[in-house]
């Protein structure tokens, strides 16, 4: 089943050089004891759901993930992103996410605004 799933997402992904994707279902959230329930959007998830939905298929499938932070909530709570690149190709993804970050950051900045650092650190 691994194996199946493994080739879906190689095939889904191979008309792209990457992919752009949320980290979590929700922006960071306050700590809290580990395990404990997240709420999104007045509904209550597992944490492993809240916090790994997005990030799980490609620890199971092996393809290399890059995050990054591209913005925060109201509340100054970070909001990530994640780049996520064929599989075998780490190398490929760092050169591309380190070459082309600069143009990417000043494309993400004008969709978000600048980055600032949550309000404490």
């Amino acid at each position: 089943m691994r194996d199946r799933f493994t080739a879906q997402l190689d095939t889904a992904l191979e008309p792209w050089d990457v992919w752009l994707t949320p980290v979590a279902v929700t922006p960071a959230f306050t700590h809290r004891p580990a395990w404990n329930a997240v709420e999104v959007d007045g509904r209550s998830y597992p944490h492993a759901v809240a916090n790994g939905a997005y990030t799980m298929p490609f620890n199971l499938s092996g393809h290399p993930a890059i995050v990054i932070p591209i913005g925060q909530t109201k509340d100054g709570l970070p909001i990530g992103m994640q780049i996520v690149g064929k599989r075998w190709k780490e190398m490929e993804l760092l050169a591309r996410c380190f070459a082309d970050t600069a143009r990417v950051a000043q494309q993400i900045d004008t969709v978000i605004g600048g980055f600032q650092s949550p309000p404490g650190y």
